[in-house]
Protein backbone atom coordinates (compact mmCIF):
# COMPACT_ATOMS: atom_id res chain seq x y z
CA UNK A 1 0.00 0.00 0.00
CA UNK A 2 1.38 3.71 -0.40
CA UNK A 3 1.27 5.42 2.51
CA UNK A 4 0.33 9.21 2.87
CA UNK A 5 3.65 11.02 2.93
CA UNK A 6 2.11 14.28 3.56
CA UNK A 7 -1.10 15.97 5.21
CA UNK A 8 -3.33 18.11 3.48
CA UNK A 9 -3.89 21.86 5.89
CA UNK A 10 -6.90 22.95 7.47
CA UNK A 11 -9.07 21.18 5.44
CA UNK A 12 -11.67 18.17 6.27
CA UNK A 13 -10.48 14.79 5.39
CA UNK A 14 -10.02 10.82 5.96
CA UNK A 15 -7.55 8.86 6.45
CA UNK A 16 -7.40 4.88 6.33
CA UNK A 17 -5.59 2.64 9.01
CA UNK A 18 -2.10 2.64 8.01
CA UNK A 19 -1.92 5.85 6.21
CA UNK A 20 -0.08 9.02 8.13
CA UNK A 21 2.91 10.08 7.85
CA UNK A 22 5.23 7.59 8.59
CA UNK A 23 8.04 7.78 11.08
CA UNK A 24 10.38 4.62 12.76
CA UNK A 25 11.47 6.54 15.77
CA UNK A 26 14.27 4.08 18.36
CA UNK A 27 12.21 1.04 16.59
CA UNK A 28 9.03 2.91 16.88
CA UNK A 29 6.58 3.09 13.80
CA UNK A 30 4.86 6.83 14.73
CA UNK A 31 2.37 7.89 12.00
CA UNK A 32 1.08 11.35 12.49
CA UNK A 33 -2.62 11.50 11.80
CA UNK A 34 -3.13 15.55 12.37
CA UNK A 35 -0.68 18.80 13.32
CA UNK A 36 -0.52 22.27 14.01
CA UNK A 37 -1.46 22.68 10.50
CA UNK A 38 -4.54 20.55 10.42
CA UNK A 39 -6.20 21.60 13.87
CA UNK A 40 -5.12 25.54 13.54
CA UNK A 41 -2.41 24.92 16.30
CA UNK A 42 -4.88 22.94 18.59
CA UNK A 43 -2.84 19.37 18.83
CA UNK A 44 -1.00 16.92 16.90
CA UNK A 45 -3.06 13.72 16.59
CA UNK A 46 -1.06 10.61 16.12
CA UNK A 47 -0.70 6.00 16.17
CA UNK A 48 2.11 4.15 17.86
CA UNK A 49 2.83 0.75 17.33
CA UNK A 50 5.72 -0.24 19.24
CA UNK A 51 7.28 -4.05 19.56
CA UNK A 52 8.63 -5.60 22.95
CA UNK A 53 10.75 -2.77 23.85
CA UNK A 54 14.18 -3.45 25.73
CA UNK A 55 13.75 -0.50 28.43
CA UNK A 56 11.58 2.56 28.48
CA UNK A 57 11.56 5.39 26.54
CA UNK A 58 13.75 8.40 28.62
CA UNK A 59 12.26 9.91 31.50
CA UNK A 60 11.24 13.55 30.94
CA UNK A 61 8.78 16.36 30.92
CA UNK A 62 6.97 19.31 28.47
CA UNK A 63 7.30 23.03 29.89
CA UNK A 64 3.83 23.60 28.07
CA UNK A 65 2.56 20.00 26.52
CA UNK A 66 -0.56 18.24 27.76
CA UNK A 67 0.46 14.42 26.59
CA UNK A 68 -2.03 11.50 26.38
CA UNK A 69 -2.19 7.47 25.91
CA UNK A 70 -5.55 5.53 25.05
CA UNK A 71 -3.64 1.93 24.61
CA UNK A 72 -5.52 0.09 21.41
CA UNK A 73 -3.09 -2.95 21.30
CA UNK A 74 -1.52 -5.01 23.32
CA UNK A 75 -0.03 -3.28 26.71
CA UNK A 76 1.63 -0.15 27.39
CA UNK A 77 3.72 0.71 30.58
CA UNK A 78 3.14 4.17 31.41
CA UNK A 79 5.48 6.32 34.46
CA UNK A 80 3.33 9.29 35.89
CA UNK A 81 5.86 10.75 38.34
CA UNK A 82 5.84 8.45 41.17
CA UNK A 83 3.24 6.07 39.55
CA UNK A 84 3.56 3.56 37.03
CA UNK A 85 0.26 1.73 35.57
CA UNK A 86 0.46 -1.25 32.67
CA UNK A 87 -2.73 -0.05 30.24
CA UNK A 88 -4.33 -2.62 28.21
CA UNK A 89 -6.75 -1.77 25.59
CA UNK A 90 -9.26 0.68 26.52
CA UNK A 91 -6.82 2.25 29.60
CA UNK A 92 -5.45 5.69 29.21
CA UNK A 93 -3.25 7.90 30.75
CA UNK A 94 -2.98 11.72 30.92
CA UNK A 95 0.06 13.92 31.96
CA UNK A 96 -0.07 17.58 32.71
CA UNK A 97 3.20 19.81 31.72
CA UNK A 98 5.65 19.66 33.83
CA UNK A 99 4.79 15.86 34.61
CA UNK A 100 7.81 13.87 34.39
CA UNK A 101 6.73 11.03 32.27
CA UNK A 102 8.00 7.96 30.17
CA UNK A 103 6.11 5.06 28.98
CA UNK A 104 7.50 1.51 27.34
CA UNK A 105 5.57 -1.72 25.33
CA UNK A 106 5.77 -4.74 27.14
CA UNK A 107 4.30 -6.89 24.89
CA UNK A 108 4.95 -8.26 21.25
CA UNK A 109 3.29 -5.54 19.74
CA UNK A 110 1.85 -2.51 21.57
CA UNK A 111 -0.54 0.64 19.92
CA UNK A 112 -1.64 3.78 21.05
CA UNK A 113 -3.43 6.29 19.98
CA UNK A 114 -2.63 9.94 21.60
CA UNK A 115 -2.35 14.02 21.46
CA UNK A 116 -0.41 16.32 21.99
CA UNK A 117 -1.69 19.64 22.87
CA UNK A 118 -0.67 22.30 22.08
CA UNK A 119 0.59 21.54 18.82
CA UNK A 120 3.65 21.50 16.96
CA UNK A 121 5.34 19.10 18.95
CA UNK A 122 4.99 16.26 17.00
CA UNK A 123 7.44 17.28 14.46
CA UNK A 124 9.75 15.95 17.08
CA UNK A 125 9.03 13.08 15.44
CA UNK A 126 10.28 14.18 11.80
CA UNK A 127 13.45 15.58 13.87
CA UNK A 128 14.48 12.64 15.39
CA UNK A 129 13.49 9.89 13.25
CA UNK A 130 13.65 8.38 9.80
CA UNK A 131 10.78 8.50 6.91
CA UNK A 132 9.32 4.51 7.29
CA UNK A 133 7.46 3.47 4.33
CA UNK A 134 5.74 0.27 5.63
CA UNK A 135 2.80 -0.43 7.82
CA UNK A 136 4.47 -2.87 9.89
CA UNK A 137 7.23 -2.76 13.06
CA UNK A 138 11.12 -3.00 11.57
CA UNK A 139 12.83 -6.26 12.34
CA UNK A 140 14.61 -6.52 15.55
CA UNK A 141 17.99 -5.90 14.41
CA UNK A 142 17.73 -2.88 12.14
CA UNK A 143 20.24 -0.15 13.63
CA UNK A 144 18.49 3.43 14.18
CA UNK A 145 20.91 6.35 13.72
CA UNK A 146 20.31 8.02 17.55
CA UNK A 147 22.20 11.26 16.36
CA UNK A 148 19.41 13.27 15.40
CA UNK A 149 17.55 12.54 19.08
CA UNK A 150 19.38 14.74 20.97
CA UNK A 151 18.95 17.85 19.16
CA UNK A 152 15.14 16.91 18.33
CA UNK A 153 15.13 17.10 22.25
CA UNK A 154 16.41 20.22 22.43
CA UNK A 155 14.59 21.74 19.54
CA UNK A 156 11.18 20.37 21.11
CA UNK A 157 11.90 21.62 24.71
CA UNK A 158 11.94 17.79 26.04
CA UNK A 159 13.38 17.88 29.45
CA UNK A 160 15.35 14.81 30.74
CA UNK A 161 15.20 13.62 34.61
CA UNK A 162 18.54 13.39 35.28
CA UNK A 163 18.75 9.97 37.92
CA UNK A 164 15.41 9.32 36.91
CA UNK A 165 13.28 6.41 39.22
CA UNK A 166 11.32 3.95 36.97
CA UNK A 167 8.43 3.05 40.09
CA UNK A 168 7.42 -0.35 39.90
CA UNK A 169 3.58 -1.00 37.87
CA UNK A 170 0.50 -1.44 40.39
CA UNK A 171 -2.10 -2.86 38.35
CA UNK A 172 -4.88 -0.51 37.10
CA UNK A 173 -7.75 -0.72 39.75
CA UNK A 174 -10.53 1.24 41.74
CA UNK A 175 -8.11 4.40 41.91
CA UNK A 176 -8.27 4.93 38.26
CA UNK A 177 -11.82 4.95 37.97
CA UNK A 178 -13.27 8.60 37.62
CA UNK A 179 -11.76 11.52 36.04
CA UNK A 180 -9.94 14.35 38.74
CA UNK A 181 -12.33 17.43 37.54
CA UNK A 182 -9.08 19.88 38.21
CA UNK A 183 -6.02 20.20 36.38
CA UNK A 184 -4.15 16.82 37.25
CA UNK A 185 -2.17 13.94 35.66
CA UNK A 186 -4.17 10.54 36.16
CA UNK A 187 -4.91 6.92 34.59
CA UNK A 188 -7.79 6.02 33.86
CA UNK A 189 -9.43 2.15 33.40
CA UNK A 190 -11.12 1.28 30.20
CA UNK A 191 -14.99 1.62 30.35
CA UNK A 192 -14.74 5.03 32.98
CA UNK A 193 -14.99 7.82 32.83
CA UNK A 194 -18.54 10.68 32.87
CA UNK A 195 -21.20 8.43 30.39
CA UNK A 196 -24.22 10.32 28.82
CA UNK A 197 -26.34 9.17 26.21
CA UNK A 198 -27.50 10.99 23.22
CA UNK A 199 -29.47 10.17 20.13
CA UNK A 200 -29.19 6.63 20.89
CA UNK A 201 -24.77 7.18 21.56
CA UNK A 202 -23.26 6.39 24.81
CA UNK A 203 -20.07 9.35 25.13
CA UNK A 204 -17.59 8.45 28.22
CA UNK A 205 -15.31 11.30 29.05
CA UNK A 206 -11.97 10.22 29.05
CA UNK A 207 -10.32 13.95 28.86
CA UNK A 208 -12.13 17.22 29.83
CA UNK A 209 -11.55 20.88 29.62
CA UNK A 210 -11.11 20.67 33.67
CA UNK A 211 -8.17 18.31 33.78
CA UNK A 212 -6.26 20.16 30.44
CA UNK A 213 -7.04 23.71 31.49
CA UNK A 214 -9.33 24.35 28.67
CA UNK A 215 -7.20 22.52 26.12
CA UNK A 216 -8.81 19.53 24.82
CA UNK A 217 -11.56 17.39 24.90
CA UNK A 218 -11.57 13.86 24.43
CA UNK A 219 -14.67 11.28 24.61
CA UNK A 220 -15.17 7.69 23.52
CA UNK A 221 -18.73 7.60 21.62
CA UNK A 222 -20.25 4.10 20.40
CA UNK A 223 -23.86 3.17 19.44
CA UNK A 224 -25.45 0.55 17.98
CA UNK A 225 -27.09 -0.17 14.43
CA UNK A 226 -28.17 2.64 12.43
CA UNK A 227 -27.48 4.92 15.48
CA UNK A 228 -27.27 8.49 13.47
CA UNK A 229 -26.53 12.24 14.62
CA UNK A 230 -27.25 15.00 12.45
CA UNK A 231 -25.45 17.44 10.33
CA UNK A 232 -23.79 19.34 12.88
CA UNK A 233 -20.98 22.70 12.41
CA UNK A 234 -18.79 24.17 15.21
CA UNK A 235 -18.17 28.11 14.40
CA UNK A 236 -14.66 27.39 16.58
CA UNK A 237 -14.54 23.75 17.70
CA UNK A 238 -12.05 21.91 15.63
CA UNK A 239 -12.54 17.71 15.82
CA UNK A 240 -10.79 14.45 15.11
CA UNK A 241 -11.96 11.40 15.21
CA UNK A 242 -10.33 8.00 15.51
CA UNK A 243 -12.30 4.88 14.63
CA UNK A 244 -11.71 2.45 17.42
CA UNK A 245 -13.98 -0.80 16.06
CA UNK A 246 -17.32 -1.27 13.68
CA UNK A 247 -17.99 0.67 10.56
CA UNK A 248 -19.14 4.47 10.49
CA UNK A 249 -20.62 6.61 8.04
CA UNK A 250 -19.20 9.97 8.13
CA UNK A 251 -20.09 12.84 5.79
CA UNK A 252 -17.96 15.85 5.63
CA UNK A 253 -19.62 18.93 3.66
CA UNK A 254 -21.91 16.33 2.01
CA UNK A 255 -19.39 13.54 0.68
CA UNK A 256 -19.77 10.97 2.75
CA UNK A 257 -17.10 8.00 3.73
CA UNK A 258 -17.28 4.73 5.19
CA UNK A 259 -14.55 4.01 8.03
CA UNK A 260 -13.90 1.45 9.86
CA UNK A 261 -11.35 0.30 12.44
CA UNK A 262 -8.08 2.19 12.49
CA UNK A 263 -9.17 4.79 9.89
CA UNK A 264 -9.42 8.62 11.16
CA UNK A 265 -11.16 12.31 9.92
CA UNK A 266 -10.28 15.66 10.30
CA UNK A 267 -12.96 18.37 10.98
CA UNK A 268 -12.10 21.94 10.96
CA UNK A 269 -13.90 24.46 12.37
CA UNK A 270 -17.29 25.34 9.86
CA UNK A 271 -17.36 21.79 8.43
CA UNK A 272 -20.86 20.30 8.41
CA UNK A 273 -20.37 16.38 9.75
CA UNK A 274 -22.97 13.86 10.54
CA UNK A 275 -22.72 10.00 11.80
CA UNK A 276 -24.37 6.72 10.87
CA UNK A 277 -23.46 3.61 12.73
CA UNK A 278 -23.44 0.61 10.24
CA UNK A 279 -22.27 -2.19 11.92
CA UNK A 280 -23.64 -3.97 14.56
CA UNK A 281 -21.76 -1.47 17.12
CA UNK A 282 -19.45 0.66 16.81
CA UNK A 283 -17.06 2.89 19.00
CA UNK A 284 -14.74 5.81 17.91
CA UNK A 285 -12.28 8.72 20.04
CA UNK A 286 -13.18 11.83 19.89
CA UNK A 287 -10.91 14.59 20.11
CA UNK A 288 -12.08 18.86 20.54
CA UNK A 289 -10.03 21.65 20.79
CA UNK A 290 -10.75 25.28 20.23
CA UNK A 291 -13.75 25.65 21.44
CA UNK A 292 -16.75 24.23 23.34
CA UNK A 293 -18.48 22.23 21.07
CA UNK A 294 -17.70 18.99 22.52
CA UNK A 295 -19.81 19.59 25.38
CA UNK A 296 -23.11 19.21 23.39
CA UNK A 297 -22.77 15.72 25.37
CA UNK A 298 -23.54 17.40 28.58
CA UNK A 299 -25.52 19.66 27.78
CA UNK A 300 -27.92 17.97 25.53
CA UNK A 301 -27.11 14.19 26.87
CA UNK A 302 -28.43 12.72 29.75
CA UNK A 303 -26.45 11.07 32.45
CA UNK A 304 -26.46 7.26 31.99
CA UNK A 305 -25.23 5.45 35.44
CA UNK A 306 -25.34 1.76 33.11
CA UNK A 307 -22.66 0.98 30.45
CA UNK A 308 -25.63 1.35 28.09
CA UNK A 309 -26.96 3.18 24.87
CA UNK A 310 -30.44 3.02 24.41
CA UNK A 311 -31.86 1.68 21.16
CA UNK A 312 -35.15 3.27 21.40
CA UNK A 313 -35.28 7.11 22.44
CA UNK A 314 -36.74 10.64 22.13
CA UNK A 315 -34.95 11.45 18.85
CA UNK A 316 -36.88 14.75 18.88
CA UNK A 317 -36.47 15.81 22.37
CA UNK A 318 -32.85 15.03 22.07
CA UNK A 319 -32.66 17.48 18.79
CA UNK A 320 -34.35 20.18 20.87
CA UNK A 321 -31.93 20.31 23.34
CA UNK A 322 -29.48 20.68 21.18
CA UNK A 323 -30.77 23.56 19.82
CA UNK A 324 -31.67 24.98 23.16
CA UNK A 325 -28.12 24.66 23.89
CA UNK A 326 -26.97 28.50 23.17
CA UNK A 327 -24.29 28.42 25.53
CA UNK A 328 -22.41 25.77 23.72
CA UNK A 329 -20.59 26.00 19.98
CA UNK A 330 -23.25 23.84 18.15
CA UNK A 331 -25.22 24.12 15.57
CA UNK A 332 -27.42 22.28 13.28
CA UNK A 333 -26.41 22.57 10.14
Amino acid sequence: MTLNRTLPGATPYVLRAGEGVSHLVAGQVVRTLAGIEQTAGGFGAMVCDAPLDRGPIPMHWHEREHDTWFCVRGKLQVWSGDQSRVLTPGDFAYVKPGGTHSYQSVAPRTQFFGVVAPGGWEQFFADAGEVWGMTGLPPADKPFDFSRMGPAMGKHGIMRVDNPVYAEATPVGAADQQLPGTPASYFLEAGYGTRRTLLGHLSTAVLTTEESAGFIDMRVIEGGHGATMPALRHAATHLFLYILDGQVALTLDGETYQLGSGDSANIPAGTAYATQILSGAARWVATASGGNGAELWDVAGSDCAAFCFPTEHDRAGDLANLTRAEQIDVTLA
